[in-house]
């Protein structure tokens, strides 16, 4: 599992599995949990990855075990609470690439069209600083849903997260994964920056 903190930082979550039913049919996604009564492990082998990609760049992982416990936590809580983990900005990406890392952006779409007879999307990202990157989304998200056709046309706000850092030819550019998620006119921090600029 990922979770992100109230500060809105991504940690992995390695649950064992001889306990994975305990998890899978809960509907945890989007929900509050304090977690209590687990173990950090700081080992790099044992890290979860993802085609050779690490999740996040933290040093630890949570370790579930039989005495972990996960309790819901109130929604008055629960709505003061961020969404969305911490991205830094494309400008940020640009100058220090993390090419073994899944990364989450935000931007506001300035361009796209389809590729490969309508099985991925490439789009162009600008945040607030003015960096732009190419985002290739294939066809996991769907190839063109309605929404990302208008995102195109509209130049809304997207944020993407869990996309590869790839280079070919020179060139740099995100890249999605079969894991990826499309969020369109986020509420967050980041996307409230670009707001503010470009409308």
């Amino acid at each position: 599992m990922l979770v992100i903190d109230q500060n809105r930082e991504k940690m992995v979550v390695v649950v064992p599995s001889s306990l994975i039913g305990r998890y899978l049919e809960r509907g945890m996604e989007g929900r509050l949990y304090s977690i209590n009564h687990f173990k950090l492990n700081s080992t790099p082998d044992d890290f979860p990855k993802y085609e050779g990609y690490n999740f996040v760049d933290d040093q630890y992982v949570i370790i579930v075990n039989q005495a972990t416990r996960f309790t819901l936590l109130e929604p008055v809580i629960e709505n003061h609470f961020p969404i969305y983990p911490l991205v830094e900005s494309i400008e940020y990406l640009v100058r220090n690439p993390r090419k073994r890392n899944l990364i989450d952006v935000v931007g506001k779409v300035i361009d796209g069209r389809l590729l490969h007879h309508d099985c991925a999307v490439d789009l162009l990202l600008q945040d607030q600083s003015g960096y732009v990157i190419q985002l290739i989304l294939n066809d996991g998200p769907e190839a063109l849903p309605f929404k990302l056709a208008r995102s195109i046309q509209g130049k809304w706000i997207i944020y993407v997260s869990r996309v590869k850092y790839r280079s070919r030819g020179g060139m740099n550019f995100l890249e999605s994964t079969s894991i990826s998620r499309v969020a369109y006119e986020p509420v967050m921090a980041q996307a409230n920056a670009i707001r503010a600029i470009y409308r």
